[in-house]
């Protein structure tokens, strides 16, 4: 478990109103970092939004399952946007529009009235790259950009993006590039036959700038076959 309570350690070192960029490779990284973001919550009492753009949870949730662990989500907080498949515990729907500024300004909507109450969040959101596939045009790419840099510096919560590489690079406009220089703080995860190798890009914390990690596949597998650490 040393691994994971280092992995917690590192985490606190996220400030309040950060946006971390989360850039990974085919692989269950991400199964694996949001159960890790759901027990950091759970063990230190901060809430857990999850943004679920078009089902992107359940996909997640059942992949999990493949691995013979049961992970309900019901103590998070999820805002839906697209998709039917309700995972966990449902506070808003965002009423999805393929006009990007017509979507994100539903978006913050939502968000400010279902959140109002909540603070020291951390909000992770999953599926970023199904919502860039509808923007074909760098009017419109600017726009959606535009608004997520306005999110920076909300204090309420701290942000995590996850988002596919492979998949971010076959996208009309790619949004990585402007995503990272958006981000406070950069994070790449690489996989390996046994393990997951997580590398700081970019980070405010300069100890921690180019460290990697190893997490071992066993190490998380002990850890959450049982629900939790």
């Amino acid at each position: 478990m040393e691994q994971l309570e280092e992995l917690f350690r590192v985490i606190n070192t996220v400030q309040p109103g950060e946006s971390v960029l989360v850039k990974y490779h085919p692989s269950y990284a991400p199964e694996f970092l949001v159960l890790l973001l759901m027990e950091y919550g759970r063990k230190r009492n901060v809430p857990i939004i999850i943004d679920d753009n078009f089902d992107s949870l359940h996909v997640l949730q059942e992949h999990l399952r493949f691995w013979g662990i049961e992970e309900d989500f019901s103590d998070a907080l999820v805002v839906k946007s697209g998709g039917r498949i309700n995972v966990g515990n449902v506070i808003a729907n965002v009423e999805f529009s393929s006009e990007p500024l017509v979507y994100i300004k539903k978006y913050e909507e939502t968000m400010k009235k279902a959140l109002a109450e909540i603070n020291d969040s951390i909000n992770i959101a999953l599926g970023l790259e199904r919502l860039f596939a509808f923007i074909h045009s760098p009017r419109e790419y600017y726009l959606f950009i535009t608004e997520l840099q306005k999110m920076l510096g909300n204090t309420k919560r701290k942000a995590v993006y996850l988002m596919n590489t492979e998949v971010a690079s076959t996208l009309e406009l790619n949004p990585l590039p402007e995503l990272e220089y958006i981000a406070s703080t950069v994070v790449e995860i690489t996989p390996t036959p046994v393990s997951a190798k997580i590398t700081f890009l970019k980070t405010p914390v300069r100890e921690l700038l180019e460290r990697e990690y190893e997490v071992s596949l066993e190490v998380m597998l002990d850890a959450f076959h049982g629900k939790g650490l």
